[in-house]
């Protein structure tokens, strides 16, 4: 789902095929097993990126509202 920054697009491209294929493969079993349902929409690496730094910004809040610090 990540790869290094400079990556070359061409390998980005061919990753993110991959990711999606073995997403769609296994999206029945994952909502069976685990109740998880893939999110529809993540098509390029800019919208897989959104996704993460919106889960970072998301728990980062939830972890300063419960009084966790950093060590």
């Amino acid at each position: 789902m990540l790869a290094p920054t400079g990556t070359p697009p061409a390998a980005v491209a061919a990753l993110g095929t991959a990711f999606r294929a073995a997403i769609q493969q296994s999206a029945p079993r994952l909502g069976e097993l685990a109740g998880v349902v893939p999110r529809a929409g993540l098509e390029t690496p800019e919208q897989i990126m959104n996704l993460v730094r919106e889960g970072v910004k998301n728990y980062t809040d939830v972890l300063r509202a419960a009084g966790v610090r950093p060590e």
